[in-house]
């Protein structure tokens, strides 16, 4: 009786430790940046570090900084994809978010001089 007993409890606590295991595994991990291809350094070295839960964190940080007050200003469609908008990084850029260059180009969607 008490082995049986004992072995139920060693089986429920072995069972949460694996589940609590994979859980902070999961957790720390975040799901992965939908976009592979990345026009601003801020976002790809978020995506790099922390996945999409950093990319979202380092861009509420940007909006709140820059007076944004929904995402919505620069994405047609949120999680699970964040497609943007077509002015996207026009408007990063007019709030002085630096583009990573692209080759060949000598500045990269830098606003007119005058505007």
């Amino acid at each position: 009786m008490k082995i049986g007993l004992i072995a139920v409890i060693a089986t429920i606590t072995g069972s949460l430790a694996v589940a609590t295991f994979s859980a902070s595994g999961t957790a720390e991990a975040g799901d992965a940046c939908h976009h592979k291809e990345f026009k601003t350094e801020m976002v790809r070295d978020a995506c790099k570090t922390g996945g999409q839960k950093a990319a979202k964190d380092v861009m509420k940080k940007w909006n709140k900084e820059k007076g944004i007050k929904s995402c919505n200003q620069c994405h047609t469609k949120l999680a699970p994809t964040y497609d943007l908008k077509a002015d996207a990084f026009d408007q990063f850029v007019k709030l002085g978010g630096k583009l990573i260059p692209t080759k060949g180009a000598k500045t990269p969607l830098a606003p007119a001089k005058g505007k």
